[in-house]
């Protein structure tokens, strides 16, 4: 960088500074919790539940594709065991919902 370069890009700088104003602390925490409360409008997004079928054919297919990438045994356990669970859980809420009928 030349030093009428230089020169240049301090002048822009001290501009920028001078345009800027210089807060108190207790205007910065003002600022900042001003800027904190306009979070409260902010619509949480909720994710739709997951059934359980759809747990089990999604696990299936993860452990297809595990099986397929030659994973290591205690690997693709992990995906039976999901698997398992998930689809016992199906098992459970079918068992439930049996029961409401009768």
């Amino acid at each position: 960088m030349s030093s009428t370069e230089a020169l240049q890009w301090a002048a822009e700088a001290d501009d920028s500074l001078a345009r800027n104003e210089i807060l108190t602390d207790s205007e910065i925490i003002r600022t900042v919790t001003a800027e904190d409360d306009d979070d409260d409008d902010v619509t949480p997004v909720t994710t739709p539940n997951i059934s359980h079928s759809d747990a089990v054919a999604t696990l299936n297919t993860s452990l297809q594709w595990a099986e397929e990438q030659n994973f290591e045994a205690h690997e693709i356990m992990i995906f039976r065991r999901l698997r398992d669970r998930a689809f016992e859980l199906k098992i459970g809420t079918a068992a439930q919902k049996k029961k409401k009928n009768h």
